[in-house]
């Protein structure tokens, strides 16, 4: 620190530094501070002068109070410190507070009760010191006692040892008869008073920078764990929650084999023809409606959405589940076609094109991790994913079609009707049955009950 600057910065360290909303929760922090402090040192000078009074009495019985006036006074002096400290303990512990935040305008004025009680008594003892010794050891040990013990800001520290000083030059005046001596108290008392204040400045300065310090970390720590929160909610919206929570406890999790995962593919019908004719503004506020209603739909079943590409959306069911998901992911398939159905007609009035999807679907086992470094994604590989994209190409507009093994798992459930479409050829892979699935109606449920 540049010499020059010291006394700027010394005054500068004060509660101004402080702002006015906080200036209250660190009075009542150093204030809370500094009663527990006031409470130790009541009880250690309370047992420290009862055992002075044998000192007392040894003097009386030596003829001491008689011969020599100070030593009866100071007897008295004992007294009163013992009186005092049995009143200021009983009510340290009367409203002793449990938290900062407990401590009120009241305690604060206690407290500095019983620092100008400490300073003053001794000053006074110090007074009576000078018919036995002609000591001012006790006052010394005060103000410095005070002043590095208890944070008291600049006016009261200034107020307190302004009026003990006071009254120990008033003191010394009245009970030194030597001029010398009186003469070297004032001097040594002084340059001292000034020392210990000057010390109590500084400590309350330096408690000053470490409230400042804690409240900009606390401050900083607000700001990391909103960005935190930030980073967790942008992650949320790119991979699965229960990936972002791996990857929050435990670090990059490695690719996973599923045994049994339902794969969706859905896909607009004739979609670069619409896009090339189309304004592109009009088409990505169009894709973005529908994929909104999209999401809604599988949160609804607690799927799981993977990605999209261009005018094709993906998701997903059993990633996280012991089960496949495979109702759910038809429900949802078949709520999708309702959807794009019930708007196909206001789009096409307001944009001449017809929208339509087709979706297909697929249950069976497949790989599924993180992959990249850099913007990654949540993906799924394998056979499944594969025949679940060729379900979609193959199907038609506005229908789910679904592939032997999805027909199996929902055909024991009376919910649905069917209808069998042959089969479907795969390079490297054996031919594929497909279904076109919908919700049962009563007539549909009367020709399945006749039909049997």
């Amino acid at each position: 620190m540049n010499s020059r600057n010291f006394p700027l910065k010394f005054w500068q360290n004060s509660l101004r530094q402080i702002s006015v909303g906080d200036q209250r929760a660190f009075l009542q922090e150093a204030y809370f501070t500094n009663l527990y402090r006031a409470r130790v040192f009541a009880i250690a000078l309370l047992v420290f002068h009862v055992l002075l009074l044998a000192v007392d009495f040894s003097h009386q019985k030596q003829g001491l109070w008689t011969t020599v006036p100070g030593y009866i006074y100071l007897f008295y002096m004992h007294l009163l410190l013992i009186g005092a400290l049995c009143i200021f303990t009983l009510v340290f512990y009367a409203t002793k507070k449990s938290s900062p935040e407990e401590v009120t305008k009241k305690d604060m004025a206690l407290l500095l009760l019983f620092a100008i009680f400490m300073l003053l008594w001794s000053a006074g003892l110090s007074t009576v010191d000078q018919l036995i010794h002609s000591q001012i050891t006790v006052y010394l040990i005060a103000i410095f006692a005070v002043g590095v013990s208890f944070y008291i800001s600049g006016t009261y520290s200034v107020l307190l040892y302004t009026i003990a000083h006071l009254s120990f030059l008033i003191g010394i005046r009245m009970a030194q008869p030597n001029p010398n001596i009186a003469l070297g108290h004032y001097i040594n008392g002084t340059a001292l008073v000034i020392i210990a204040w000057t010390l109590s400045r500084m400590i309350f300065a330096a408690r000053v920078r470490e409230f400042l310090h804690t409240k900009t970390i606390e401050q900083q720590n607000v700001q990391i764990e909103l960005s935190k929160n930030r980073v967790e909610s942008i992650l949320k919206n790119i991979l699965p929650e229960p990936i972002v929570r791996t990857i929050n406890r435990f670090g990059y999790p490695p690719p996973e084999y599923n045994e049994s995962t339902t794969i969706v593919f859905a896909d607009f019908v004739s979609f670069h023809k619409i896009a090339e004719k189309s304004d592109a503004r009009e088409v990505v506020s169009i894709l973005e409606r529908m994929f909104g209603l999209f999401d809604e739909t599988i949160r609804k079943y607690k799927l799981e959405k993977l990605k999209t590409i261009g005018d094709c959306y993906m998701f997903a069911g059993g990633l996280f589940t012991d089960e496949s998901q495979t109702l759910e992911a038809v429900e949802a398939a078949l709520d999708i076609v309702e959807k794009t159905r019930s708007i196909s007609g206001e789009l096409k009035s307001s944009t001449g094109n017809e929208w339509a999807i087709r979706i297909g679907v697929h249950t069976g086992p497949a790989i599924t991790g993180i992959i990249g470094r850099w913007r990654f994604i949540y993906d799924v590989w394998g056979p499944t994913v594969n025949i679940a994209s060729r379900l979609e190409s193959a199907s038609l507009p506005n229908r789910v079609n679904i592939s032997k093994q999805v027909y199996e798992l929902l055909a024991p459930l009376n919910k649905y009707s069917f209808e069998p479409r042959g089969s479907l050829s795969i390079k490297n892979m054996e031919p594929v049955e497909m279904f076109f699935v919908d919700r049962a109606t009563p007539q549909s449920k009367d020709q399945k009950r006749n039909a049997s």
